[in-house]
């Protein structure tokens, strides 16, 4: 046991030591480290009627994933999974907002529970339990015309502006991009390594129609802070970021679970 300590206790400080020695070597800062949003930032498509999909995965987890589609007539529908919940919404031209949302924990299901009680706009149309895992069904009544799928689908295009890009070349209007290594400076200062990927893009709006990038991210504002994380820190963070977008207007269906009385089981899909 004592020859363990004694060894982590030596190759701790054969890190600081080389975080010392590096520091010397390197700046306390880093040379012009690049800009996290370099140029015109990419953007989401304008078009009327849409369809899009969307991920985000941190060392081989899904973060947020979500797919959604706007009508040709206004009508739309989007589902977002953030860890243990899922999210779906649907809403025809002037009508109530349908949401229906699976919490696979108990007590957040609780929580949750008690922030619809205080919501005036919203009603409780059904609730249903399995275990820990529990679903609810809501109406919220709604004058806006405005559908949410694009502002959903802007955290992935936005994301991607972790990185930095080179254009690689332009082909009928459409720019390839690929992410750059190195260092970043956005509120706090990283370092990205092994990067990989394409970003398709609209070679006038920088509107995104495909990207799927990763890379290895590890904090810190000098390259011995870098060096010293690798080794005694966290390490680096393996990202991924996948999006799509398709300007042709699809159709849209309501789902069973979207109606004021209670749906057929066979035509609602288990959540849990």
């Amino acid at each position: 046991m004592r020859r363990r300590t004694a060894a982590l206790v030596i190759g701790v400080l054969a890190a600081v030591c080389l975080g010392l020695v590096l520091s010397v070597a390197y700046p306390f800062t880093t040379s012009a480290p690049h800009a996290a949003t370099p140029g015109d930032k990419f953007t989401v498509g304008e078009a009327d009627a849409f369809s899009a999909t969307g991920a985000i995965t941190v060392d081989g987890e899904t973060r947020l994933a979500f797919d959604g589609a706007v009508a040709a007539d206004g009508t739309w529908y989007q589902r977002v999974v953030e860890r243990d919940v899922v999210s779906e919404e649907y809403r025809s031209p002037d009508g109530p907002v349908y949401r229906r949302v699976t919490v696979e924990d108990g007590e957040a299901a609780d929580q949750r529970r008690d922030q619809l009680a205080e919501q005036d706009r919203v009603s409780l149309l059904r609730e249903s339990r399995d275990g820990d895992c529990v679903t609810f069904v809501t109406r919220r009544k709604t004058t806006s015309t405005t559908e949410p799928v694009s502002g959903t689908a802007s955290v992935f295009v936005n994301n991607l502006w972790v990185a930095g890009y080179e254009a690689t070349g332009t082909d009928s209007g459409v720019t390839t991009y690929r992410p750059r290594p190195g260092w970043y400076e956005s509120g706090a200062t990283y370092r990205l390594t092994d990067v990989s990927g394409t970003v398709r893009a609209d070679a006038e709006s920088a509107a995104v129609t495909r990207a799927n990038v990763s890379w290895q991210l590890t904090r810190g504002g000098t390259y011995a802070q870098y060096v010293l994380s690798s080794l005694v820190g966290d390490g680096p963070t393996a990202s991924r970021t996948t999006f799509s977008f398709d300007g042709t207007a699809p159709d849209l269906e309501r789902p069973g679970w979207a109606s004021d009385d209670e749906p057929n089981s066979s035509d609602v899909p288990r959540t849990c």
